[in-house]
């Protein structure tokens, strides 16, 4: 948990506290649980935290990436050589997750079937784990985990996302606190917003600030910025 001294917040007497999840979906369980008042997620978590009766509201959209950082991963030598030779194989992704969702595009684009393959719930960072130990046949993973695959040679890319029309990702709030503190919301949304728009315009700085946090080489957190979008767009309704 970091603290963080922010020059807009700081005289409201708001005091913020930063908190890392694994993906979408611990997020969503940490923000049912009254831990989290506000966070970023994909777009599949908060569907299935409603599901489940999580009191949560969307307060704003993210830009969707370019669908690079993404796909269905083998290792280089694998006999796997096409995205439909995934028919019949064990598929690692987090369920529940942004990811979930891009399989299931993926594999109607590609004229196979949810049942053709056997999917394994795992969450992104222990899975990136195992795929590197040669432990799982297909990956359903994304950067930075796939950038390092990259650059290591150790990993061949059957589908990424480009071309699948997937949506960007929210802001999610807890209700309670949504409902309580509009103007607050109002002014956390304004400030991230102009610090995403610096972010997508300036991705060499960005991924200099990020290095010493990630602990990435330079490149690999470039590639990753450059991969993504940290912009904002509203919710069509």
């Amino acid at each position: 948990m970091v603290y963080l001294r922010h020059t807009v917040l700081e005289p409201l007497g708001v005091k913020v506290e930063w908190l890392q999840f694994k993906q979408g979906p611990q997020l969503m369980e940490g923000m049912n649980v009254g831990r989290v008042d506000l966070g970023s997620v994909g777009n599949t978590p908060p569907i299935y935290a409603q599901a489940a009766g999580a009191d949560i509201v969307y307060v704003v959209g993210r830009v969707a990436s370019n669908g690079r950082g993404t796909g269905f991963l083998t290792p280089p030598d694998s006999s796997i050589k096409n995205f439909k030779d995934i028919k019949g194989q064990k598929v690692v992704f987090q369920k529940g997750s942004a990811t979930h969702y891009f399989v299931l595009l993926a594999l109607e684009e590609g004229g196979l079937k949810y049942s053709d393959i056997e999917a394994v719930s795992i969450p992104n960072v222990d899975a990136a784990s195992a795929f590197f130990q040669g432990k799982i046949p297909v990956w359903v993973g994304y950067d930075p985990f796939l950038a390092i695959a990259e650059k290591q040679n150790k990993v061949r890319n059957l589908r990424d996302a480009q071309g699948l029309d997937l949506p960007g990702g929210y802001y999610i709030g807890a209700r309670k606190f949504s409902e309580e503190n509009p103007e607050l919301l109002k002014i956390v949304i304004e400030e991230i917003q102009k610090i995403s728009k610096w972010g997508d315009e300036n991705p060499k700085e960005v991924a200099k600030l990020l290095v010493p946090e990630t602990k990435l080489d330079l490149d690999i957190q470039e590639k990753v910025i450059r991969r993504s979008s940290f912009q904002l767009s509203p919710i069509v309704r």
